[in-house]
């Protein structure tokens, strides 16, 4: 997510921002990937790249690149102990560094490094692989044609772009290359970036086609892919073998495939039901526009859809926010302002480390001007000029109808802010799955992408601790708790199926 908000708009547009039953066996020996069909093999790759990819680091190089990971992490990362303490991060950070006694790929180091970072807890803060590599490592190895959701710590196909003999989609995965679904969900986990102890949005951010890339990448499964998957209708087991795919290859086909998977291009949405007494809305995003013909901000849309259920005497707000990663600060805020009658804090604080770091060399990080910021007797820095800072004014008209909020593992960062405000101000009842943002906070603003000199891997290092105006929620490490938790099959799933809204249906209704 990028924030932008006065001084910080101008970090964020320098920097870089963003996955039972009796058994037997059914063989399936020919899915493979067809040519000139949705589906496309990989290409060979030319000697050259194939040899970059390859290229080792002596451990001297990767311990350099540690301990400038670590050493930017430490200084600029203002939260950084925030859900792991001190001593037990310089614990992980100690073991990860002390395994690096021989030469290494890029890959290699990597498997070390993105699991000490990821035990930050911290949401806005990973490590990547540079995008050219991993465009090279697609074509030499080819990727799983799977494209998958992980529930519950379950692996099932939701989109198969393999050309199999008959379709994969709402399988289990069970194994890939004789390893087990269940050892490379754990490790996938250890590695995925996430706020606190918030399981929902790791398992989100394992999903897709990112579990196919980290296969790769973290777990070292390479294509060709022999799997094998469980068939809950016909329960029995099956065994399939695939090729791997180019990834844009696959993108492309999956979106030609499934057009409804393909994002949404208006950040808003609304609707009357039941004759003007319920009213839906969904938010996509904190950002963008409504209408890019009229240039429709969601300033706009908020104002004209409650200005509408005022009008119609509207009693019940549908507030669908399901897989909202965030956006801009104030729209956060914004909304929030038409839920409550009585002035409010939002923030806090929020705090930087520093006007200025050391580790700029290997970072677009300008300075942080003096006129934003002010030196605490901690030494750190105080932002003073933020729009969400101080009492905030509710805006009219007023929405005092029932609120029901539509949540899940992917609403992060502002709207995980608003979900925590709307809960600490017991303004709506929640529905669905916990959400995916830290329930006091985060750290965000400002996030570089640190390169690492020698094996050009990429930290990204976010600035700002946001601390927000809540208080009296016990469990510090999780997000918003849904009031009437919802958990879907895959079934329902790949059928449509929308039980939250239905929930929240029934609910306003009286049923």
């Amino acid at each position: 997510m990028i924030r932008s908000n006065n001084w910080l708009a101008v970090w964020s547009l320098l920097l870089t921002v963003a996955l039972q039953g009796e058994r037997t066996t059914q063989e399936h020996p020919g899915a493979v990937l067809v040519p000139n069909e949705p589906c496309i093999a990989s290409k060979a790759v030319s000697a050259h790249a194939a040899g970059a990819t390859d290229e080792t680091f002596e451990p001297e190089k990767l311990r350099a690149d540690f301990r400038i990971a670590r050493g930017a992490l430490e200084e600029g990362h203002s939260g950084i102990y925030r859900y792991t303490s001190k001593e037990e991060l310089d614990r992980v950070f100690d073991n990860a560094e002390k395994s690096l006694t021989k030469p290494m790929s890029m890959i290699e180091f990597y498997r070390v490094l993105a699991p000490a970072v990821a035990a930050i807890k911290c949401g806005h803060t990973e490590v990547s692989l540079p995008k050219d590599f991993m465009k090279t490592f697609t074509c030499k190895y080819g990727f799983l044609p799977l494209e998958v959701r992980v529930l519950a710590g379950k692996v099932y196909v939701w989109r198969d772009i393999s050309c199999a003999p008959a379709t994969l989609a709402g399988m289990e995965l069970r194994s890939i290359n004789g390893v087990s679904a269940a050892q490379i969900v754990e490790k996938l986990l250890a590695a995925a970036s996430g706020d606190g102890d918030i399981q929902t949005i790791r398992m989100r951010r394992i999903s897709g086609w990112k579990f196919s890339t980290q296969l790769q990448a973290l777990i070292g499964l390479y294509g060709p892919y022999d799997v094998a998957l469980w068939d809950s209708k016909e329960k029995r087991e099956i065994k399939v073998h695939l090729e791997g795919a180019d990834m844009t290859r696959l993108r492309e086909a999956a979106l030609a495939r499934y057009p409804q998977d393909q994002p949404p291009k208006t950040s808003g949405e609304f609707k009357f039901l039941d004759e003007g007494m319920i009213a839906v809305m969904k938010i996509h995003g904190f950002s963008g526009f409504v209408d890019v013909e009229q240039k429709k901000t969601l300033e706009d849309f908020y104002q004209e859809s409650f200005e509408a259920m005022n009008r119609k005497g509207t009693k019940t707000l549908v507030l669908d926010l399901r897989s909202n990663g965030g956006g801009e600060d104030k729209l956060g805020k914004l909304l929030l302002s038409y839920l409550l009658d009585e002035p409010f804090k939002y923030y806090d604080e929020l705090v930087v480390n520093a006007r200025e770091f050391s580790f700029g060399k290997y970072a677009d990080l300008p300075e942080v001007p003096a006129d934003a910021v002010e030196r605490q007797p901690s030494g750190k820095y105080r932002v003073v000029n933020h729009p969400n800072l101080g009492i905030q004014q509710p805006s009219k008209p007023t929405f005092a109808g029932k609120v029901f909020i539509l949540i899940n593992g992917d609403c992060f960062s502002t709207t995980a802010e608003f979900l925590s405000q709307a809960h600490y101000h017991k303004r709506a009842t929640f529905i669905g799955e916990e959400s995916g943002g830290g329930y006091y906070g985060n750290t965000s603003g400002a996030v570089p992408a640190l390169t690492l000199p020698n094996t050009k891997l990429i930290v990204y290092v976010p600035l700002v601790t946001y601390y927000l105006a809540v208080s009296g929620y016990k469990a510090a490490a999780l997000g918003v708790l849904p009031d009437h938790p919802i958990r879907s099959t895959i079934e329902e799933l790949l059928a449509g199926a929308d039980k939250e809204l239905a929930r929240a249906l029934e609910l306003a209704r009286g049923e």
